[in-house]
C-alpha cells in the first residue's frame, strides 16, 4: 500500500470519528428533547357513593375511572371513615379482573374486625401499555357491622399513580 493510500485512509478515519463525535454531542445536548423525562402523578377519586342493585354481597354497580399513563399504573383503596362493615375491593383493568384486596375493616370496628387494614396499600397494576385505560372497582361486602346480609352501597375512595411526560 502506498503512502498516499495510507494518508487517504487516515483522513477518512479521522472524518468518520469527527462525524460520530459531532453526532454524539448533538444527541447528548438534545437528550431531553429526544427522551423527555417522566414523572409520577397522583390523583384522588372519591369518596363517591356507589349504590348497589340486587340482593347479595357483591355490588353489581362498579365505579369506573379513566386514566392516561405512559406505563406506570398503581392504585390504593382507602376505607372512608363512614364505612361500617367489612369490604373487599375487586379491581378491573380495561374490563378484565386483575386484583382483589383481602378483607378491609372500618374505623371503630371491634373484635376480630378491629385489626383489619383500612387500606389496600399500593397495588401495582402495571406496567401497562402507554395510553388510556379504564380502572373499575367492584365491592364485595360481608355480613358484620352494619351489613345485615346485603351490600346496599359503598364509598369508592381511590388514589391512582400514573406516569406522565415532564414538560
Amino acid at each position: 500500500m502506498s503512502g498516499q493510500d495510507k494518508s487517504h485512509r487516515i483522513q477518512i478515519i479521522v472524518a468518520v470519528i469527527t462525524l460520530v463525535g459531532a453526532l454524539g454531542a448533538a444527541v447528548i445536548a438534545n437528550w431531553h428533547n429526544l427522551f423527555p423525562p417522566e414523572r409520577i402523578d397522583s390523583q384522588n377519586f372519591g369518596p363517591e357513593k356507589v349504590s348497589c342493585n340486587g340482593s347479595g354481597q357483591v355490588c353489581s354497580n362498579r365505579l369506573a375511572i379513566d386514566v392516561t399513563t405512559r406505563g406506570v399504573l398503581k392504585v390504593k383503596y382507602v376505607v372512608p371513615p363512614t364505612h361500617c362493615s367489612p369490604i373487599k375491593i375487586h379491581f378491573y383493568l380495561d374490563g378484565e379482573p386483575v386484583r382483589s384486596t383481602g378483607t378491609l375493616g372500618w374505623k371503630g370496628a371491634s373484635g376480630k374486625f378491629s385489626s383489619l387494614p383500612l387500606t389496600s396499600g399500593q397495588i401495582d397494576l402495571g406496567p401497562v401499555s402507554s395510553g388510556n385505560h379504564s380502572i373499575s372497582l367492584e365491592a364485595e361486602g360481608e355480613a358484620a357491622g352494619c351489613n345485615r346480609g346485603q351490600l346496599n352501597s359503598w364509598l369508592a375512595n381511590l388514589q391512582v399513580w400514573t406516569s406522565v411526560l415532564d414538560k
